[in-house]
């Protein structure tokens, strides 16, 4: 019944490209990519920030990272932000739902391609955790659809609510780079994280702020090692 009723859908309201918004041929809807994107994903690659996976010309950290330096031991992300700009507003604030299993797909690819020694490593990864408000409004936490999406094409183990906010802030988008490292200070706490090396997952790294304050919980319950993984990552 539920594959009949999104069939329906799906003829009414014909799904688009998550990554450059064409309107797919039916042969594409389950992909969620047109075959020009497929062909090409426009997944960051080469020399990269050891921290937030940012393309970098020389050296091995960028800016932002030597700056606001990162606690957590290494991170990457799967897009540039500019690629994914309206694809991420849409899951995010338009409900697209079903474009956040895509998005959560493409990074299982990616993850399967590019760091598939993190696989034998991690133990199991977490979500950021949304405040209550913006996930009443929303409907959804986007971290956790991706971490479902993620397990499902990887077989990593996924923990939902390990992390969970103390109080509600002020949006990170809202302040400025030096104002996010302060709104989030003792914002989350975290279960007993038992020496074990947690993935964590987000679909927007800018400054690290937030995954710094989720990183520093995590420790502070006895997570051995952290690890980062977003869908995208701004210039």
């Amino acid at each position: 019944m539920k594959s009949f009723v999104q069939g329906f859908l799906n003829v009414l309201y014909p799904p688009y490209c998550v990554l450059c918004g064409e309107l797919l041929p039916m042969e594409e809807w389950d992909r969620g990519i047109c075959k020009d994107c497929g062909s090409s994903l426009p997944f960051l690659k080469g020399n990269r920030c050891k921290f937030c996976g940012r393309e970098l010309k020389h050296g091995d950290i960028c800016h932002t990272c030597l700056e606001y330096r990162p606690v957590f031991a290494e991170g990457i992300a799967a897009f540039d932000y500019e690629v994914l700009r309206e694809g991420i507003a849409r899951f995010k604030f338009d409900g697209a739902r079903k474009d956040g299993e895509v998005f959560g797909r493409l990074m299982a690819e990616f993850l399967l391609a590019d760091c598939e020694d993190w696989l034998q490593e991690i133990d199991f990864m977490t979500e950021v955790p949304l405040d209550t408000h913006k996930k009443k409004t929303r409907g959804f936490n986007q971290a956790e659809i991706l971490c479902k999406s993620i397990s499902a094409q990887t077989g990593l183990v996924y923990h939902e609510g390990i992390l969970t906010r103390t109080r509600e802030t002020i949006p990170q988008s809202k302040l400025s780079a030096k104002e996010r490292q302060t709104n989030l200070r003792n914002v989350f706490t975290a279960k007993d994280c038992g020496g074990k090396h947690i993935l964590l997952v987000d679909d927007i790294l800018t400054t690290g702020a937030t995954l710094n304050a989720c990183s520093r919980a995590l420790y502070r319950h006895g997570a051995k090692k952290v690890s980062v993984f977003c869908l995208s990552v701004t210039e």
